[in-house]
């Protein structure tokens, strides 16, 4: 993933300014050192086969970006290009999620309870020989004891 080096390198050198460049803009240290790390959680995602985390990752990279700038702690010059390589490296990454796992039957079915079962138990239905509808067996209905 070429693309991830050139992030890297971007955050860094906005950080530190580069030899020579005293007036540079840079990022204050913690920003890019938190930036930096980010990006290599990216990378280790991606190598180590995860793509979709490296994808959530590379978002969450573009959310710090993002909220970097809107505070303020981004100088100008440096937001669209780092801006732009953090979009760049996110959009690079793709995350296809694996399918379920197969459960032996049409979605949202249980076996056992396709329309040729009766499960209708509502009143006035037979439950059965010596089964009372209302009380059960061994009731007469009246509310009293024996």
């Amino acid at each position: 993933m070429a693309r991830f080096g050139v992030v890297v390198v971007a955050v860094m050198a906005a950080s530190c300014g580069g030899e020579g460049a005293a007036d540079a803009p840079k990022l204050p240290h913690a920003l890019g050192a938190s930036l930096a790390a980010q990006a290599s959680a990216v990378e280790s995602s991606l190598a180590g086969g995860n793509a979709c985390a490296a994808a959530a990752q590379a978002t969450q990279l573009e959310g710090m970006v993002a909220d970097a700038i809107d505070s303020g702690r981004v100088p100008v010059t440096l937001r669209a290009p780092l801006t732009s390589s953090v979009a760049s490296l996110a959009d690079e990454i793709s995350c296809v999620p694996l399918p379920p796992a197969p459960t032996g039957g049409p979605p949202g079915k249980k076996p056992g309870h396709g329309p040729d079962k009766k499960h209708d138990h509502g009143p006035g239905k037979d439950h059965g020989p010596g089964h009372d509808k209302k009380h059960g067996p061994g009731h007469d209905g009246d509310g009293g004891g024996d």
